[in-house]
Parts: C-alpha cells; structure tokens; sequence
C-alpha cells in the first residue's frame, strides 16, 4: 500500500515547467527534449510540511521523488534510535527502489522545511520504461551511488553517536573571519580560498555520508591548515605545487595539523570539537575519524585540481584519489566525492547561484537595463549554441553565464551605469571592471572555475583589441591561454546584439533587426569569431525574413 498524502497538498502542474526542472536535473541531463517531456506527463507535485513525514520505514510504497524545494533527511532507526543517514536537497531524489521492487521503505524521510517534490509513482514508471529503457538505467544508477558512512566500519557505538538526530552542537561563526586571517599570513590569498573551497565541498560530502557533523567539518576545513603559519614560505608553495618533499619537510608538513589544534586551545568549543584536524596527516583512515576521513578526501582532491596548487584537470585529480582508496582514504568516502563532483559539474550549486541571480535583480534596481540585457543574450546565445550542436552541460553553461555576466556591475557606481551621454575615459576604465568583477563572484562557487574564465572575457575581441585580457582567437586551438573560449565568443556576439537592439538611456532610437546586423557586419572583421558570426548570420536571416518580408543579408559562404 502507497504512502497516506494526509496533510500534503497533491496537484498537478503544468508540464511545461516540469519538463525544464527536470531538462536541468542531473539525474537527466543526457536524454533529448522529446524524451524529458515526455516524462515530465507522468510527474505530480506534492508539497509536504516542515516535519512532515514523506516516507516512512517500513511502510510499502510505490513513489519516487525528485526535490524541487526544500530540504529532507533521510533517517533509520536503529536500537529505538534515531539515526540520520544523509540529508539531501535541491534537485536530489529517493525512493528509487520502490518504482523497480515491491518491498518495504529501507528509510525514513522526513522534510526538514517545507518542501516541493516532483512525484513518480512505479506504475507510471513501468509504462514509461517500456517506452525509455534509459530511465530504468537512471534509477539503477541513482541506487547505487547511495553511501553512508553508518555501516561497516563506521558502525561502532561511538561512530553511531555522530548521526543521532537529537545530536546538537553549536560553533561561534564569529571567530572564522579572524582566523581565517592566519590562512591568509601563512600562505596568502591562495591558502584562503583552497579552505573555503574544502570546507565547502567537506560539507556536501558530509551531508551523504554524515550529516550530523557537518557544521564540524565545514570549520574544520576552513581552519585545518592555520598550522602552517609555522612554515616557511618556501615550503608551503613547495607543497602546494607538488614538488618532492626530503623526509625533514614531510615531518613539518605532517606536525602542521597537531598545530592547528594546539592554536584553537583557547576556544574551549572548537578545540574540543575540531581535534580531528590532528589525524589529517595519517596514512590510512582506518585511523583516522570519519570526520577526518570526510575532509581529507576533500583536501586532496582540491589540493590536486585547483589551479593555484597543482593545477590537475577534474580527471586527472578524482584518477590519483581512486587509485589510493581502500588505504588512505575510505572508499565510501571517494564514492561521495564522485557524486559531489559530478553535481558540480552539473551545476548542481543553484544556492550559490540565487544569490547571484538575487544581485542582478538587486541590480535592475539600479541600471534597468541589466536584466533585460542579460536575458537577451542568455535566448540570442542559446540559439547559436543549439545550433552548434553542444552538449547538454555546455548550453547550461553558457545559460547561467549569459544570465549573471553583469553581476558585476554592482559595484559600478548609478552615474555611470546610466550616463545619458558618453562616458569619459576615467569612467569607461571604471565601466571595463565590471567584466573582471562578474567573474570573481563564480570564483567562490565551488566548480565553476570554468564559468570564471567564460565570463570574465565577454568584451575581448577576437583580434586581441579587448579587455580585461586582450586574448585573441579560439581558445581550443591555441592551448596556451591566451585563446578566447568557445562560449565567451558566443557571449560576445549576444552581448553586442542584445547591446545594439535595447533602448538605452544614452540612444533614443531603436535599431531594427536589419539595422543592428548590419552595424554588426561592419564590425565583424576583428571582433567576432567569424564561424560562429556565420551561424549567427544563419539566424538572423530567418528573424529579418519573418519581419515584414525584409531580405535577408547575403552570407559571405555565397
């Protein structure tokens, strides 16, 4: 028997929108718009309480769930204790097991805050995987990369202790900014980051694998490398880059965690509770505890791919951490790890994302121009990449860069966003800053260091005239980083188009679709990559044949 929905409101919703939810669901991301929609029939809309209980152990049930809003635990229990196994969040699903066996909820899930889940139930799911055997593929998988670090070894009295649900520890935030001031005196601006990244990324594993300590880890992998305040510069950049370590400077890098605790002995709380940082430096995690083997994972991944340390690609990185599993790292640790990582890479970051999104509103406030300019060239880009035939990962790449390319604009002072006259030479470098500062907010969103180059140069030009960095041609043939990325020369024909055919406070006039491309064809040579002002011909000729029976512009391809 399915689960009571007493108390949770049930609706369906236009399938529309559901159909665009799940187009940007990881767990879908390869199957084509035809497929999607026709999945997004089969999904209802259930909304469910804060503290309400969504599914509960041992109960049959026939649904699985998709989260569009809101936050969930799912918890078990063990000897009449409540123990919570992972937390999971937007875009997230379970109960995948009851649309391929009949049989009793392994767990409970019970809504932290009010939530919104997408709804399938395993009737609709048979039907549907008759028609898309994929789908049956996609649950299978989803089963799989379920991990917790409750069983196995971490299943011991005291291990327990750390996932009951009434566990409660709270940790002084006012303190971080002052001791992150000892990252920045032991290894500068570079070390800051590599923490904030690494507690970030602790955390989101630890909400898999262990939820209840994750405030701990996030502290911990802010403040995990102080101790190095303690080293000479010459051997912190020496670790950072990989470079070989004598004996002597592996005993001082390996001390640095017992320092780390050492320094937070005043703070009575977090030394007490941060004194896993000390096991850091061991060589097999069975010593360590799983706080520790949470964050030493992390630390090592983002030690191995960030481009201020060692600068390996996402591959090469999660490569070197696979093959040291079973012996200095916990395999179901490295098992949350490759879930987070494919989640970044999906863009699975939309809170840090909303904050962006939130700024360029905040923004329309003070330059109206803004939105609307980066929705046109969010719908003008999307078309050219579409045609260019990208993948799925590409185009919501260049969607969310085209939409938050300007944020940066926030710090440009009103006056100048909105000059009703041209701008003078002071203030026009003032105005170049904006791209730069657009870029540096992707820079704290753990895995868009991609999106960070994309939209830091949507003004350079393709013969090398523009800023910030005067890169020149395409950046998959140069290979040096000089190049300017595929989908920033994308953007750059977008943001000119959408530039020339939006009123503006400083033109009073309008151009037409003829008109701006015509103003853009003369520009052409220098400024745009011109395959892709090719198919941005291509697109514009059937925009000016659909207007009033206008000719379309001649292609330079005859």
């Amino acid at each position: 028997m399915a689960e009571s929905l007493t108390d949770i409101e049930t609706s369906l919703t236009p399938s529309s929108s559901v159909a665009e939810f799940i187009a940007n669901n990881p767990l879908f991301y390869s199957l084509n718009r035809d497929v999607i929609e026709t999945i997004a029939e089969r999904f209802q809309v259930q909304r469910f309480p804060g503290g309400s209980v969504i599914v509960r152990e041992g109960d049959m049930g026939d649904s699985f769930y998709v989260i569009r809003n809101g936050h969930v635990r799912v918890l078990k229990s063990v000897n009449d204790e409540e123990l919570v196994l992972s937390e999971l969040g937007l875009g997230e699903g379970f109960g995948e097991m009851a649309l391929m066996i009949d049989q009793p909820r392994s767990a409970t899930v019970r809504a932290v805050d009010d939530v919104e889940a997408l709804v399938l139930i395993r009737e609709d799911f048979i039907q549907l995987t008759r028609r898309i055997p994929e789908l049956a593929e996609k649950m299978d998988r989803l089963r799989a990369t379920r991990v917790s670090l409750l069983e196995g070894e971490g299943s011991s009295e005291e291990n327990r202790g750390k996932f009951r649900a009434g566990r409660r520890l709270e940790l002084d935030y006012g303190y971080i900014d002052l001791l992150m001031k000892l990252n920045e005196a032991a290894g500068g601006p570079e070390q800051v980051e590599h923490c904030k990244e690494t507690g970030q990324l602790a955390r989101e594993m630890s909400k898999m694998l262990c939820p209840m300590v994750s405030e701990e880890i996030l502290f911990a992998g802010y403040l995990h490398e102080i101790g190095k305040v303690s080293l000479a510069g010459r051997l912190v950049r020496k670790e950072r880059h990989g470079e070989a370590l004598d004996a002597d400077e592996q005993a001082k890098l390996k001390r640095i965690f017992e320092l780390a605790v050492e320094i937070l002995e005043p703070n009575q709380n977090l030394h007490e509770n941060l004194s896993f940082i000390r096991f850091l430096g061991e060589s097999d995690y069975r010593k360590m505890p799983l706080e520790a083997q949470i964050l030493k994972v992390a630390d090592d991944y983002l030690m191995l791919r960030s481009g201020a340390y060692q600068g390996k690609t996402d591959c090469e990185a999660l490569e070197i951490i696979r093959r040291r599993s079973g012996q200095l790292y916990n395999p179901r640790v490295v098992a949350a790890l490759e879930k987070n990582i494919e989640l970044y890479k999906l863009l699975s970051v939309e809170a840090q994302l909303n904050v962006m999104r939130m700024m360029v509103i905040a923004l329309d406030r003070k330059d109206n121009y803004t939105f609307r300019h980066s929705m046109d060239v969010r719908n003008m880009g999307l078309k050219i990449v579409q045609k260019l035939g990208l993948e799925k990962k590409e185009q919501e790449y260049y969607r969310i860069g085209a939409e938050l390319h300007d944020v940066g604009k926030i710090y440009i002072d009103e006056e100048i966003l909105n000059a009703p006259r041209k701008l003078t030479d002071e203030e026009f470098e003032i105005m170049k800053t904006h791209a730069a500062w657009s870029a540096e907010f992707f820079r704290n969103v753990p895995g868009m260091d991609e999106l960070v180059t994309i939209v830091r140069g949507h003004h350079e030009k393709f013969d090398g005239s523009g800023y910030p960095d005067k890169k020149s041609g395409r950046e998959e043939e140069k290979g040096d980083g000089t190049g300017i990325p595929l989908l920033t020369r994308v953007m750059t024909i977008a943001d000119v188009w959408s530039a020339l055919t939006t009123k503006r406070v400083y033109r009073t006039k309008n151009f037409t679709t003829a008109e701006a491309f015509e103003i853009m064809e003369k520009m052409k040579d220098g400024h745009f990559d011109p395959d892709l002002f090719e198919v941005f011909r291509d697109i514009i000729k059937d925009k000016i044949t659909a207007e009033e029976g206008q000719e379309p512009p001649p292609s330079d391809k005859g």
